[in-house]
């Protein structure tokens, strides 16, 4: 155990860094007020070099300034660099995306920043296929390497999987159309079906019938003659 000047507290060991210089070897004071100490040194020095100091000491516990957007990003949302002091990279990342993406369209299709915030305002920032927000994807024509619009993940995945080819993707449209009405059409004989059998009513006639509920037997267009009578006149006439 050893005891902090600086915070009067006294500490662990661990809670020290090493000195060798010293009799315990260890460090004059605790790592958390040698790290403050090395904060104040440091913004008083940019001061007498009349550089601008920025103060971090508003943001929250949990949080790191990123110098890019400017802006307090959580520790899960930094990116990390196991050779920096921290442990942490240069910015979050989300900053670090939309760098390698600018870089990527530079290294692949040589577009710059400028060109690519061209196209992208040229397209209202949506998918040149589909109309969603903030396409993130570069398409291009695989033949010839020539850059087309920007477009989202999946549409620019399902022109991939159709090959580019034209025809593949009427022909799915056609499918998908002639399938959906197929189906829309089964939906309104069925509706229809179960709208006519609701109509019918147990012991009453189809709608034109002109039959009385209950009458057997009868019809309409009979003369008044029964069948015997109907039997000899067709015999008279034969013999006739």
């Amino acid at each position: 155990m050893k005891k902090c000047p600086a915070c009067g507290q006294t500490k662990a060991a661990a809670e020290f860094s090493r000195n060798r210089t010293l009799k315990d070897g260890l460090s004059f004071y605790c790592l958390a007020c040698n790290r403050e100490r090395n904060k104040a040194w440091y913004r008083d020095n940019r001061r007498s070099l009349g550089k601008e100091v920025r103060d971090h000491s508003w943001i929250p516990d949990g949080f790191r300034w990123c110098p890019s957007c400017r802006q307090p990003v959580a520790h899960e949302d930094y990116t990390r660099n196991a050779t920096s002091a921290s442990g942490f990279g240069s910015t979050c990342r989300g900053c670090a995306n939309v760098a390698n993406s600018e870089s990527y369209f530079y290294r692949r299709y040589k577009l710059t920043k400028q060109q690519v915030a061209e196209m992208r305002a040229a397209q209202g920032d949506k998918c040149a296929i589909c109309g969603a927000p903030e396409p993130q994807h570069l398409d291009h024509d695989h033949a010839t390497g020539a850059t087309r619009a920007l477009l989202c993940q999946r549409c620019n995945h399902g022109l991939g999987l159709f090959r580019d080819s034209p025809d593949f993707l009427h022909a799915a449209a056609f499918y998908v159309a002639l399938h959906t009405a197929r189906h829309q059409v089964a939906a309104e004989m069925e509706a229809l079906g179960a709208g006519a059998g609701a109509a019918s009513r147990p012991g009453e006639p189809p709608v034109g019938s002109q039959r009385r509920p209950g009458a057997r037997g009868t019809s309409s267009r009979s003369t008044g003659r029964t069948s015997g009578a109907r039997r000899r006149e067709q015999a008279g006439e034969a013999d006739a």
